[in-house]
């Protein structure tokens, strides 16, 4: 049996992608470099007590899951409850009577 190769053109385009990918880690690095010298410590940009927020957004993002999903259940409820789940059982065939 033959090995699996990938063709040419997929081997660049992965090249492409790594140092993209690369370039994009290199840039990230030198942007956070030129923001971390404007803050310092005690800096007025940044609240004082920033990590008492963090409790609250994820009480804010559990309630918010959970209505989307309250929402999501409810439509799947609706719709079961609606009979569109019975025609891919419908038998066609035996409705037809031919004579």
């Amino acid at each position: 049996m033959r090995g699996f190769r990938f063709p040419r053109f997929a081997i660049f385009l992965m090249i492409a992608c790594f140092f993209t990918i690369l370039g994009a880690i290199g840039l990230a690095a030198e942007m956070s470099r030129s923001v971390q010298m404007t803050y310092y410590a005690g800096s007025p940009n940044l609240p004082a007590g920033w990590w008492s927020i963090v409790p609250r957004l994820f009480g804010t993002l559990i309630v918010t899951m959970w209505t989307v999903g309250a929402i999501g259940y409810a439509v799947l409820f609706i719709l079961r409850r609606s009979g569109l789940h019975r025609l891919s059982r419908l038998d066609i065939r035996t409705s037809q009577q031919h004579p």
